[in-house]
């Protein structure tokens, strides 16, 4: 048996997209003679323990350097044929420094050229390689050179149920970490009430942490009370991605929701203002949709984080409610007509 180390502690959309490669590398030869762990933060364990690929996962708890310096000697017990640091970061090198092992693949994550596209548009070419594909390259490393299917079974897939209603359901993400990445609420509760008049069925909302402050006080949240919509906040991540999985399609912001429902086998319509595809997060099923604006200030930041310089998040504001919908019924529609067969 050959023991692969994973490193990833986070966050939620690229343990999504590791998650998928690992799907990957479970699908190549001699499977059977290996056996991946994943090493990632305690909040994400129950999630990956569920994906395809995934033998075991080894939660950090805390943040600290005594949570790294615990999860080290638990990790000394084993002995590992290969370590693959798909994280790439200080929190990793010292976790393998303490460890006592340098790993055989790390994670390129050309931050370089990312900051030198915000800053001076500079398009390298190392940015016509997604966080999919960086995330992919690794791949030969777990499998021990043995060939990996391009696709594979969303890694997550195993979350859906076979028993869902035969409405399609329209889930809603309004939700980003920066409110400079958040679709404005009006518009959401637009898009509901379009929804209602041309299709109906049922509506699910889905709320990160700490998002009810401003939901509960929206457009969004009158909407949602008005048309009966299930609005789904303060679960476990692994329930939330069950939830997700009963739905047609996802309409999102650049968000960790957006991956999770890819993983989970759930077509996106993606909704990007400040940031952009070039850095790597753009959805990857054929059937997702990614909706955006051309405005000479995209990008604007590399994760949202900045609030928008113009005051009027125009990026975000000039997607009309009536274009998301034109993307997002027929994957509505076909979700109806396979639920019919």
């Amino acid at each position: 048996m050959r023991d692969v180390l994973v490193i990833r502690f986070g966050a939620l959309g690229d343990l999504c997209l590791l998650a998928g490669a690992l799907a990957r590398a479970a699908a190549a030869p001699g499977r059977a003679e290996r056996r991946v762990t994943l090493a990632t933060k305690a909040a994400f364990a129950p999630l990956l323990e569920a994906a395809d690929g995934v033998d075991r996962v080894v939660p950090l708890r805390g943040g600290g350097i005594r949570a790294v310096a615990s999860l080290a000697a638990q990790l000394r017990q084993s002995h590992w044929d290969t370590v693959v640091d798909a994280h790439n970061i200080l929190r990793g090198h010292v976790l393998l420094t303490l460890v006592g092992r340098r790993p055989d693949v790390r994670l390129a994550k050309d931050t370089a050229a990312r900051l030198a596209f915000l800053g001076f548009g500079r398009r390298h070419r190392s940015l016509t390689r997604t966080m999919r594909d960086r995330f992919a390259a690794l791949v030969p490393a777990v499998t021990g050179g043995a060939r990996a299917p391009e696709t594979a079974q969303p890694a997550l897939a195993s979350l859906a149920d076979p028993q869902a209603g035969a409405a399609p359901v329209l889930g809603f993400a309004p939700g980003a970490r920066w409110a400079s990445k958040r679709w404005p609420a009006a518009h959401f509760a637009s898009l509901l009430e379009i929804h209602a008049r041309e299709h109906g069925g049922p509506v699910r909302v889905f709320l990160g942490p700490q998002e009810e402050a401003w939901f509960d006080r929206s457009p969004l949240a009158a909407a949602a009370g008005a048309l009966d919509a299930e609005v789904v906040r303060a679960r476990p991540l692994i329930e939330v991605a069950a939830r997700l999985a009963a739905c047609a399609v996802l309409v999102t912001n650049d968000s960790g929701l957006l991956h999770l429902a890819e993983a989970v086998g759930v077509p996106v319509v993606a909704l990007f203002g400040p940031t952009v595809r070039e850095f790597g997060y753009a959805p990857h099923r054929g059937d997702s949709c990614l909706l955006e604006s051309a405005w000479d200030c995209r990008p604007c930041s590399r994760n949202g984080r900045r609030p928008c310089h113009r005051g009027d998040l125009a990026c975000l504001t000039s997607i009309a409610p009536e274009t998301v919908w034109a993307a997002t019924a027929p994957l509505l529609a076909a979700a109806a007509g396979r639920r019919s067969r």
